[in-house]
């Protein structure tokens, strides 16, 4: 099995698109894995179980130093815009309340089970002082915790502190998989939801640029750092 210094876990390969556009994949446990030069990525499915068996089967294939979540979040702080990009300085499990502090960021993430609209997240920002919204971070932190792993986090926003989601969590599957046929035929029948659907996925095809740019420099930076401590003294 190769060694990688740096392992991403992402909820869907839509996240990291553009990053994994030439990659093919490659299913170990379950879980789509895509080898880079320096790090490799894996695909788990939505929610925090399908996060800690990505985590886990990425941690076995790869042998990693760092274990990075990247992922779309929703914007809990106002002032944060669709695309924008941060790295987390902690992460709250919504549930357990159980907080991991990140060096080296600057947003909160909070991980939730669902969240869909503005009161929820206003809720998150007042007990947590969340700036974005996810379902997957906490399950990859503790996992990272767990392993003795150094641990970060890359969010993208696609849905802004105002934005009405659709009801989305009722389509992801036991597995974390997202229904998208379901989905599709839901919101058919639901004119009124239309412009909302094209609005997030428009600001999610932001996100996935942004986010794709975020993870390719943090590998870049992180193995060059690697590199800088192997070579040998004069």
């Amino acid at each position: 099995m190769p060694h990688k210094p740096v392992a991403i876990v992402a909820a869907m390969r839509r996240e990291l698109a553009p990053l994994l556009q030439s990659v093919r994949a490659r299913k170990v446990d379950g879980v789509e894995l895509f080898e880079l030069e320096s790090a490799v990525i894996a695909v788990g499915g939505i929610g925090k179980s399908a996060a800690t068996r990505a985590t886990e089967a990425v941690i076995r294939y790869a042998h990693p130093e760092l274990i990075v979540n990247a992922g779309i979040a929703g914007a809990v702080a106002p002032k944060l815009k669709a695309g924008q990009v941060g790295r987390a300085r902690e992460v709250v499990d919504g549930e357990t309340g159980a907080r991991y502090p990140v060096s080296g960021g600057e947003w909160v993430v909070a991980t939730v089970s669902a969240v869909s609209d503005p009161t929820a997240k206003r809720e998150l920002g007042l007990k947590f002082g969340a700036d974005v919204v996810d379902m997957e971070c906490a399950a990859v932190a503790e996992a990272a915790r767990l392993h003795g792993l150094e641990f970060a986090a890359v969010k993208a926003v696609a849905d802004e502190a105002d934005f009405f989601l659709p009801p989305m969590p009722q389509f992801v599957t036991e597995n974390g998989k997202f229904a998208t046929g379901r989905f599709i035929a839901y919101v058919a029948l639901r004119p009124k939801m239309w412009p909302v659907v094209n609005q997030l996925r428009h600001n999610s095809r932001l996100a996935s640029v942004n986010l794709s740019m975020a993870i390719r420099h943090l590998i870049q930076e992180y193995a060059a750092a690697q590199r800088e401590e192997n070579v040998p003294l004069a």
